[in-house]
């Protein structure tokens, strides 16, 4: 009869563990998911972005940009955890010429375009910019981008 009042006990403390455990884990999980939003919602204007990364860049005037966590970001499961970045660039305009000259670019007609700026990001996008694209940039870069030369101003959204 010990024994069984023993066992019982032991499996008792045992399930309470499990609960408690199950339990610490989803608090860590809402912190974490609570973390994520709070590092997608920051507008940062550090100098992160070079022109590895994002060709004819230069040196840029300004740059506001942010970073999106597309799969989910607090999962234990192991695997890859994807970042997508968008930027709002005003060039030098030695480097916006560059550009210009450097590729052809086409309007942008469709809409919304295919890069459509995030809320966070808008207000660095006057509402008369006049979008352009270039295949062979997208082609040969890391980001895909949309040009306004006579603004100076470039939009990149980049993953890794």
């Amino acid at each position: 009869m010990t024994v069984v009042a023993v066992v019982g006990v032991v499996l008792l403390a045992a399930c309470g563990g499990v609960f408690w455990l199950a339990r610490a884990d989803g608090g860590q999980e809402r912190d974490c998911a609570a973390q994520v939003a709070a590092e997608e919602a920051k507008v940062r204007t550090d100098r992160r972005w070079t022109a590895q990364d994002v060709p004819g860049i230069g040196e840029y005037a300004e740059i506001h940009w942010q970073v999106d966590h597309p799969s989910f970001a607090c999962s234990r499961a192991p695997g890859p955890t994807d970042s997508t970045y968008q930027g709002v660039v005003r060039l030098a305009p030695a480097d916006a010429d560059a550009l210009a000259a450097a590729y052809d670019w086409a309007p942008v007609t469709d809409f919304p375009p295919p890069l459509a700026v995030w809320p966070g990001l808008s207000a660095y996008v006057p509402p008369e910019v006049r979008w352009r694209r270039s295949p062979a940039y997208d082609a040969g870069a890391r980001a895909s981008v949309q040009f306004d030369p006579d603004r100076a101003l470039l939009l990149f959204t980049a993953a890794d």
